[in-house]
């Protein structure tokens, strides 16, 4: 062979040789194809939870830092290794495998707790199934897993504080009933210490009407005959609400008891009350009160007051006579005196005693006034007199349906049916 045709043959097979690497440079630039690849670890190593792409055969292609850390190993002893192997130590794969399932039904699925692979926590894994198209198509599976450890402990700690506010709920709930079992009771006690009916006293119409804000109150009140022409009408209000207020209440009850049967002077009996409330309560609660003795034989009422709003009476003509007397409220001060006055009344005459909860309350939000105050009520009481006196106590809560009560209250009503001043007979 001469030396022409030897470099001929050597040209033609260089040409054609570079011309096959040019072709398949253009076709795959390998600069493209190696930024690509570190690319794309890049992307995954970016990724702060564990991330691997799983071929078909549970062989893992790919896998971020993340993930290397997890299952506990470097690079190449993580590549190309079963994932069944790296996340759970077996040499088969998983009779439950959800990967399997997520490549058959192409859908998302989800392993909602396994055993991280340290042995020490918890994970959850979802696997993602997705093709890759070059060429010819391939499968793979993203595998995505989340530590749990934390959650895990967190739930666990959540479940046993929530059986620890169960229990804690069910003793406040025991408790709660033991309370309101209570105040039954202190009710039933409270309520056997006031007068179940007005009594039937010749001479007088009496009606009246006591509306505690809670099962127990602070307001009292009795009614009192000494003889058959001598009757006593007390009416108390204890400071404060609840069980505290009727506490007090109970002990000047039973003062007004002990100290009534000795038939003492109005204002003597206000004095006995205030120095049992000073021995015995030390709370700084008080008690304000009214007390009187109608006299039905002279026709005349005795009355002393201690800080209580002031009853009034109010005269068939209208009329209006406040029952006022110097007195500060039972249970501050000791050895205070109070003062006594008597007047006159006459057959049609009407007194009204009262608790300040009835006329201390709030109007309706779409009402102008606030509060209906004490000057506002004696007007109504000065209204309402002109009612048959059945429907009187009728009357008056008729006229203040509209309004709010935020405090225990107690009225009560009294009418004189004396004939004469002097006879001392009834009405027919």
């Amino acid at each position: 062979m001469n030396s022409s045709v030897f470099w001929f043959i050597h040209i033609s097979i260089l040409i054609l040789f570079c011309s096959a690497i040019y072709l398949f440079y253009r076709k795959f630039p390998l600069h493209l194809i190696y930024k690509s690849k570190i690319g794309l670890q890049e992307m995954l190593d970016g990724i702060s939870d564990p991330l691997a792409v799983i071929s078909d055969d549970y062989t893992v292609k790919r896998a971020n830092k993340a993930y290397i850390s997890l299952v506990g190993r470097d690079f190449p002893n993580t590549i190309g290794i079963h994932c069944y192997e790296l996340l759970r130590g077996i040499d088969h794969p998983c009779p439950d495998c959800a990967m399997k399932k997520a490549r058959i039904t192409q859908t998302t699925a989800h392993v909602e707790r396994s055993t991280h692979p340290d042995g020490k926590g918890s994970i959850s894994i979802t696997f993602s199934p997705f093709i890759q198209t070059l060429e010819t198509e391939s499968s793979f599976t993203i595998e995505h897993i989340h530590d749990i450890t934390i959650l895990e402990k967190l739930k666990l700690d959540l479940e046993s504080k929530n059986k620890t506010l169960a229990h804690t709920t069910k003793t406040l709930k025991a408790a709660q009933q033991n309370i309101r079992d209570e105040l039954r009771l202190a009710r039933l006690i409270q309520q056997g210490l006031l007068p179940k009916n007005a009594p039937d006293i010749p001479g007088l119409k009496i009606s009246n009407v006591y509306h505690p804000i809670t099962d127990v109150g602070g307001d009292l009140y009795d009614f009192i005959q000494f003889s058959p022409k001598r009757f006593g009408v007390f009416i108390g209000d204890a400071s404060g609400h609840g069980l505290s207020a009727a506490f007090v209440g109970t002990i000047s009850k039973m003062s007004l008891y002990n100290h009534s049967q000795r038939e003492l002077p109005v204002n003597k009996l206000l004095a006995s009350i205030n120095h049992d409330l000073l021995t015995n309560i030390h709370t700084g609660h008080y008690l304000t009160c009214f007390f009187c003795i109608f006299d039905l034989e002279n026709c005349t009422i005795t009355f002393s007051r201690a800080g209580h709003p002031v009853p009034v009476l109010i005269k068939k003509d209208g009329t209006v006579i406040p029952l006022k007397t110097n007195g500060t409220f039972l249970g501050l001060v000791s050895d205070i005196p109070f003062e006594s006055v008597t007047i006159d009344f006459e057959k049609g005459d009407r007194f009204y005693f009262f608790t300040d909860g009835i006329y201390e309350v709030m109007q309706s939000p779409d009402k102008n006034d606030a509060l209906f105050g004490y000057d506002r009520f004696v007007e109504l009481l000065t209204r309402c007199s002109s009612q048959p006196f059945s429907k009187l106590i009728t009357g008056i809560q008729h006229e203040l349906k509209n309004y709010t009560y935020e405090d225990d209250y107690t009225l009560i009503a009294i009418e004189s049916t004396i004939s004469s001043k002097n006879s001392g007979k009834t009405a027919l």
